[in-house]
């Protein structure tokens, strides 16, 4: 990777890590409470929105940060579970992403199947 393409990844990181700061949700977890009952509901699903938003944030920082330290370390665009290169279609897609397609794959069907189990216990 020459030093010019390390540093137009560095700037994309960098944006998203200050995309991500700008879109800061904390203030919508402070709900808005009533006394009827269907506010109550819509307050809830209202929450739940954005504590999913928040957490997807959230994820997507800590992604965008582990990608930043891999570039630092001259590791990026290699996959943190197989050790094969990343695909760099994907890496120009989804820059902070440290998991090549197959094994992202693998991940989302197990986050799939913990998430099944977890609502059915």
């Amino acid at each position: 990777m020459t030093k010019k393409q390390k540093t137009e990844i560095r700037e994309r990181l960098m944006d998203k890590l200050a995309q991500l700061a700008a879109g800061d949700r904390r203030h919508e977890l402070i709900p808005d409470w009533s006394n009827e009952p269907m506010d109550q509901i819509q307050s809830r699903n209202e929450m739940d929105l954005a504590v999913r938003l928040f957490d997807s944030d959230y994820q997507t920082r800590r992604a965008v940060e582990t990608a930043v330290r891999l570039l630092d370390e001259g590791d990026y665009g290699i996959c943190q579970d197989c050790g094969e290169d990343i695909n760099p279609k994907r890496l120009q897609a989804i820059a902070w992403t440290t998991l090549c397609v197959s094994c992202q794959e693998e991940h989302d069907e197990l986050e799939q199947t913990d998430e099944k189990l977890k609502r059915a216990a």
